[in-house]
């Protein structure tokens, strides 16, 4: 016998939108198809995503707010957002919402750091350097002591990866952009030889996580593997048949 619980079933990971329109190739979080599993979104009013980038999501907090508890009403088991620059509200959100809440990628850096050696360093590709806070890292677990560990490299004078995420433009050229992230990538490496991992910031970045990894022979995590991650301990799939075989 099945008992009516939420308005929808079956979704595990409910995504939080900015308030724009953005090319979204599969890789992209907004995008339905990167996923194995399904995803339902809300948009957060007014989340602009200069606002969110260039001005640390100033005002915000509350829409954020609306609009997990709406994913939650309709039944999710946990909750994501579409820019890790969300992170600084990753500690209010999670006092907030009756489930478990992953606001950005970055919240996997303090893990990556740990499976590194000591002499090793976390590089953050992330849309703006500029304006990526130490306040974003340390709402995500980033310790201070933990700060020289992370080289944070920013593709905000990128010609066409960035103008089209803030609106600039409406066209992505994936093959133009990916040759803008490579690059950032590799200039990365070649400066800061101890980097022994990448994590993407940018919810727009998973669909370039491949050719880095091959370019630079590091790892790339990124907020597609958060969410995966996020899943796997949020479903109520019985995977390996327990339940049902006793």
């Amino acid at each position: 016998m099945l008992k009516a619980q939420s308005r929808v079933s079956g979704i595990d990971v409910g995504i939080m939108l900015l308030d724009n329109r953005l090319p979204r190739p599969r890789g992209d979080v907004g995008n339905a198809r990167t996923f194995e599993f399904p995803i339902v979104y809300d948009v957060i009013a007014d989340a602009h995503t200069t606002r969110v980038v260039e001005q640390s999501a100033t005002g915000l907090l509350d829409n954020a707010m609306a609009a997990g508890r709406r994913l939650v009403a309709l039944g999710v088991r946990a909750v994501s957002t579409c820019c890790g620059f969300l992170a600084i509200y990753q500690r209010e959100l999670a006092a907030g919402l009756d489930v478990p809440v992953a606001t950005s990628s970055l919240l996997q850096v303090p893990l990556v750091l740990q499976m590194l050696r000591p002499d090793q360093k976390v590089a953050i590709l992330t849309v703006n350097g500029s304006t990526l806070t130490n306040d974003h890292l340390h709402a995500v677990g980033i310790e201070k002591d933990q700060l020289d560990r992370v080289v944070t490299i920013g593709l905000e004078n990128t010609t066409h990866f960035y103008p089209m995420i803030v609106g600039k433009h409406d066209e992505l050229d994936v093959g133009r952009a990916c040759d803008e992230v490579l690059a950032a990538a590799k200039d990365a490496v070649a400066q800061h030889n101890s980097i022994g991992a990448f994590v993407f910031e940018c919810t727009n970045l998973p669909p370039y996580a491949g050719a880095v990894r091959e370019a630079t022979g590091r790892p790339v995590w990124d907020a597609t593997t958060l969410i995966r991650w996020l899943q796997a301990g949020a479903s109520t799939v019985d995977e390996f048949g327990t339940r049902t075989s006793r």
